[in-house]
C-alpha cells in the first residue's frame, strides 16, 4: 500500500512537471509576434527587396526576434483593397499607393498633384512631416498604426504608337492613369483616363486597352512593360507622384509591448519615408538613362505649349483640394507652405 501511494505521488509530480513544461513552451513560443505583409508587388521589385523586405529584416533585430513580419505566398488582398486589408484583419501590413482607393483619402492629394517633385527623398521627408504635424491630428488613418507616407518620383506620358508633343496630341488618346487627379484633369485635354493597377497594366499594353500611360520611369522598366512603349514625354517635376502608406493593424500594433513599438517607431517614419523616396530617386536616374539610350529622339521634354496646356486642366483640382482641406478644418495654404519649406530647408 506504502509502495502504491509513493507510485501515486511520483506520477502526479511527473504529471505537473509535464505540464510545467508544456505551458512554459506555450509562452516561449507566444513570444515572437508574426505579423502577415500582404505581398501584391512583385517581391523581386527593388522596392520590396531593398526597401520594404530590408526594414522587416531591421525589425526582427530591433525586437530581439520578439516581431517578425512575413510577406505572404500570394496577395491577401488586391491593391485596391490593400488599406482594407489591414483595418479589417485580413491582413496585418500593407503597403501602397492612396490613389488606388479614390476618394478615401483625399488630403493626400497634395502631393500628387504635377511639377512639384524634383528629388523624392526631400518630399517624402517633408511629405511626413506634414503627416505628424497636419494629417494625423486631423485623423488620417486613424484607424491604423502608420509607420510611413512617402512619395514616388514623377510620373511621365509613356506612349506606344503616337509621341506627345502638343496638346492636341491627347485628344482621343486612352491613357491608363494611377490617380483621380490626373484622370480628372487630362479629360479636358480630350483623354479617356483608364483606371487600373500596376499589375493589370501587361495586359493593357500588350491586349491594346489603352494608348500609353501616365507612369514614372523606373517603373515602366521595373515591371518590364517599357518594350511596348515607344514614345516617352517627360514632365519636369512630374506629372503626377504618388503618395503611398505602410500602415500596421491597430489591435496588432497595441499586442506589440511598448518598448518594441518604441524601437520599431525609430527605423519607421521619417528615416523609412525617406529611404523610399531615396530608392525611387535611385531607379528613377537608372530608368531614365535606359529609356534615353533606346529610343534617341523620341525621349523629350514636354514642350512650354504642353506645359502651359498641362498647368491650365490641373488648377481646378488643386483650387479643390483646398477647397476639400477647409471642410475637414485645416488650413490648405499653411498646410502646402509648411511643405514646401521643409523641401527647401534639406541641403
Amino acid at each position: 500500500m506504502k509502495h502504491c501511494r509513493t507510485l501515486g505521488r511520483t506520477l502526479v509530480a511527473a504529471l505537473c512537471t509535464s505540464l510545467t513544461l508544456s505551458f512554459s513552451g506555450g509562452a516561449a513560443a507566444e513570444d515572437t509576434l508574426t505579423l502577415r505583409y500582404n505581398q501584391w508587388f512583385p517581391a523581386t521589385h527593388w522596392s520590396q527587396v531593398d526597401g520594404l523586405l530590408d526594414f522587416f529584416k531591421q525589425v526582427e533585430t530591433v525586437t530581439e526576434g520578439r516581431v517578425k513580419i512575413q510577406p505572404s505566398a500570394k496577395p491577401l488582398a488586391p491593391p485596391t483593397r490593400n488599406y482594407q486589408a489591414v483595418t479589417s484583419g485580413i491582413a496585418d501590413l500593407a503597403w501602397g499607393p492612396h490613389g488606388y482607393t479614390p476618394g478615401a483619402f483625399p488630403l493626400t492629394e497634395m502631393v500628387e498633384f504635377p511639377f512639384d517633385n524634383r528629388d523624392a527623398e526631400k518630399s517624402s521627408v517633408a511629405y511626413w512631416r506634414v503627416f505628424k504635424q497636419y494629417f494625423e491630428p486631423a485623423g488620417v488613418q486613424n484607424d491604423v498604426h502608420t509607420l510611413a507616407m512617402h512619395v514616388t518620383s514623377g510620373g511621365n506620358l509613356h506612349m506606344k504608337d503616337k509621341a506627345v508633343i502638343k496638346p492636341e496630341d491627347l485628344n482621343g488618346m486612352k491613357i491608363r492613369v494611377q490617380t483621380p487627379v490626373v484622370s480628372n484633369a487630362l479629360q479636358e485635354l480630350g483623354v479617356a483616363p483608364i483606371s487600373g493597377s500596376l499589375v493589370e497594366l501587361r495586359e493593357f499594353l500588350s491586349r491594346g486597352v489603352i494608348d500609353g500611360t501616365a507612369l514614372s520611369d523606373e517603373l515602366l522598366t521595373g515591371f518590364k512593360v517599357d518594350k511596348y512603349i515607344n514614345h516617352v514625354t517627360h514632365i519636369p517635376g512630374g506629372l503626377y507622384s504618388n503618395s503611398a502608406f505602410l500602415v500596421v493593424n491597430k489591435d496588432k500594433w497595441m499586442q506589440i509591448s511598448e518598448k518594441d513599438r518604441a524601437a520599431i517607431d525609430r527605423i519607421a517614419g521619417e528615416e523609412l519615408s525617406a529611404r523610399m523616396g531615396k530608392l525611387w530617386d535611385e531607379n528613377d536616374v537608372k530608368g531614365r538613362h535606359y529609356l534615353t539610350e533606346r529610343l534617341g529622339e523620341e525621349y523629350r521634354e514636354a514642350s512650354p505649349e504642353l506645359m502651359d496646356a498641362l498647368r491650365k486642366v490641373f488648377e481646378p483640382q488643386r483650387a479643390q483640394w483646398f477647397e476639400v482641406a477647409r471642410e475637414k478644418g485645416i488650413d490648405g495654404q499653411a498646410v502646402m507652405a509648411f511643405y514646401k519649406a521643409e523641401i527647401d530647408a534639406q541641403k
